[in-house]
């Protein structure tokens, strides 16, 4: 409920003095960022996975640019996923800070890996308010809606926001925010996605909940997403559109998952940068 709203159809509505103040704030609470409703989400944090590891496979769906994504839950507020490709001997490491009274990314940080080389940070992202703040644009941007989610990080911030939603069958909407690759690069809001509940079903064995998603935010297409209707986590995901340039569209699997130290979380990260990795999830 926004200032003012209890107000509405109120004996103190009747006060010309209490409407003229009411009128008056309208324009600002018109123009007051767009936050999610507390109702869609219950926060427990008994429901983030802290020290599992989901092994996902991404490509286009006909099966090209095929990578691995590995993603980490380091934290209650920290994750980090990890794109690399077997026997390549570099990798993409993103990562990331939760801000759970949002359900949305309060920081990021981009970086290089590479075998024999130490890593190089690529780029920053931090949320302060309202103000987003990218180390590759001069300026920042203001953002105007909550919960918002990047495509570019595989929409790994919504999957591990969905296990804390209060009714997985009601639709849920968030804000594509993303990287937009440009000269100079920049960020962007672009526009609203919607999850809306399809039903129940087995999907490779898993007992799961399928989604139709789409929207403005993915050009105003539509594909499916699948959830463990145990964890609340994605399972998968087909989207007719690509998140970066090179894919005209993205198939997301999950392989596995596992349990890792943080000891063994670092093991795996300079394996899949070696040429020649321990394992290789989901073979």
């Amino acid at each position: 409920m926004q200032p003012g709203d209890a107000m509405v159809g109120s004996k103190a509505m009747r006060n010309p003095i209490r409407i003229a103040a009411w009128l008056m704030a309208l324009p600002w609470l018109l123009a007051a960022p767009a936050l999610a409703q507390p109702s869609d989400y219950r926060f427990r944090p008994a429901r983030v996975p802290v020290g599992q590891v989901m092994h996902y496979v991404k490509a286009q769906r006909d099966g090209a640019h095929e990578a691995r994504i590995s993603v980490y839950v380091a934290a209650v507020d920290r994750i980090e996923s990890l794109k690399w490709d077997p026997g390549a001997g570099q990798a993409t490491l993103v990562v990331a800070s939760m801000d759970w009274s949002r359900f949305s990314v309060r920081a990021f940080e981009a970086w290089g890996l590479q075998r024999g080389a130490p890593p190089q940070r690529r780029a920053t992202l931090d949320v302060e308010g309202d103000r987003l703040r990218m180390s590759l644009m001069p300026e920042p941007i203001t953002l105007h809606h909550w919960p918002w989610h990047s495509y570019d990080f595989d929409f790994t911030s919504l999957t591990l926001t969905l296990p804390h939603r209060v009714d997985p069958r009601r639709e849920l909407r968030f804000w594509r925010t993303d990287f937009v690759y440009a000269d100079p690069p920049t960020v962007a809001e672009l526009g609203e996605v919607s999850l809306r509940y399809v039903g129940r079903e087995r999907r490779h064995g898993v007992k799961a909940w399928r989604y139709s998603v789409g929207g403005p935010g993915l050009q105003g297409t539509s594909g499916d997403w699948w959830v463990d209707s145990r964890t609340g986590l994605t399972l998968e995901y087909q989207l007719p559109v690509g998140d970066e340039p090179g894919y005209a569209d993205v198939w997301l699997k999950l392989k596995s998952t596992e349990a890792m130290t943080p000891d063994e979380w670092a093991a795996f990260k300079l394996g899949a940068t070696s040429g020649a990795p321990a394992a290789s999830p989901g073979d």
